[in-house]
């Protein structure tokens, strides 16, 4: 099955009449095949390009382009000490501090190799948080406050903990390959020889204790164990990292003036009206900076701050994933009529048409097991309507 995607992303700037504008550049496109030519490229140290755009109001950013499912079999194997120093930095939302340094002194006190411990730290970040969504707060401290949190705040300790043991971590941002705005943010940690390795706290924990939240989506999930070393291969990344610093710098604004700010670490915070120290807190796949304007105070919504996207798979498992939606409805459709009228026909369209449904969910390689007992029940019940 093909191993690329088409992203489609856009942003218009609805919000001001001059609005700035940061996005990692995927490497997959080049800069002149945008609609827009950037103010400024600059290489950041996770050795992406950082483009910077100013819109004018009404003005937008569309980009679309393939790329191939990310995987880390390509990343570096090892890391000079500036990459080192840059992936064990103290960041506001994974900080190195007293609490997060002694319970990751805790978690791995029987471990002795820096692998084993991050699988330690794995196991306890599952079993000791729950997911929800949205978030109370953003950020490692209020996320060790209430133990509640989605992938982001997951990501974030992941990170904080590997980070105070000098294990060089990331929080990778990024989206699942499919569909409409995605978002989706896990984790890597990097071994010397062995290189980057994937780790994705938040979807072990829903597959261990929320196992059928994903159960009719079009992702490839796993055993919840397999989360730590792997992920099914169904995302495409925004960024290398959480907090990387904007350049040209982001000045705050001295009043900011959004409608409802989010907390970090429990203190208010303006998206798009500011930053972290001069670093978004995540690009995904954007930050903005937009000036007041009273006449859109109240209509600020995901799109103006985060742009939309659209990611559509190739080949056969385009033609799957299209195929299940049509065919859940003559399912459902026919099976009605066949209970109303008890048509001989009407059932055999119904029964085949399941078989055919869950055939598209096996061939996918999504919930292959549970998807195979459905279709087994289904052809057996098929089987018993034709004699």
């Amino acid at each position: 099955m093909s191993k690329t995607v088409t992203v489609d992303f856009f942003y218009k700037n609805e919000l001001s009449e001059k609005l700035q504008l940061w996005i990692v550049m995927p490497s997959a496109i080049r800069f002149n095949e945008s609609n827009l030519t950037p103010d400024q490229i600059t290489k950041i140290p996770t050795g992406e390009k950082l483009a910077y755009y100013i819109l004018n109001k009404d003005q937008d950013l569309h980009l679309n382009y393939e790329v191939e499912l990310y995987s880390t079999k390509n990343e570096k194997k090892t890391l000079t000490d500036e990459e080192k120093d840059f992936y064990l930095r103290n960041t506001i939302l994974s900080p190195i501090n007293t609490e997060t340094t002694r319970l990751a002194k805790e978690i791995t006190a029987q471990q002795k190799n820096d692998h084993e411990k991050a699988r330690a730290i794995f196991h306890y970040i599952v079993d000791n948080y729950r997911y929800i969504y949205p978030p109370s707060s953003r950020g490692v401290n209020s996320f060790l406050e209430v133990k509640k949190g989605d992938c982001g705040e997951f990501s974030f300790l992941f990170t904080a903990l590997c980070r105070t043991l000098k294990i060089p971590a990331r929080t990778v941002v990024g989206s699942w390959a499919y569909g409409k705005m995605n978002a989706h943010v896990w984790n890597e940690f990097f071994i010397e020889d062995e290189g980057w390795i994937s780790v994705d706290t938040s979807m072990a924990y829903i597959q261990k204790k929320q196992t059928f939240r994903f159960f009719d989506s079009s992702l490839m999930t796993l055993h919840w164990k397999k989360y730590f070393g792997e992920t099914e291969g169904q995302r495409v990344v925004f960024s290398k990292d959480a907090e990387i610093e904007l350049l040209p710098e982001y000045k705050n604004n001295e009043e900011a003036f959004t409608l409802n700010p989010i907390l970090i670490n429990g203190e208010p915070f303006c998206w798009g009206q500011q930053s972290l120290n001069g670093r978004a807190p995540y690009l995904q796949p954007i930050y903005v900076k937009y000036e007041q304007n009273d006449d859109l105070f109240s209509s600020v919504d995901i799109s103006h701050l985060f742009g939309t996207w659209k990611i559509r798979e190739h080949g056969i498992k385009h033609f799957l994933e299209r195929s299940k939606v049509f065919l859940l409805i003559i399912a459902l459709l026919s099976m009605a009529l066949y209970f109303i009228f008890q048509n001989f026909y009407l059932g055999v369209t119904y029964k085949l048409t399941f078989i055919i449904f869950f055939l598209c969910f096996i061939l996918r390689r999504e919930r292959v097991i549970i998807f195979s007992v459905f279709l087994l029940f289904m052809f057996l019940s098929l089987l018993s309507t034709l004699d």
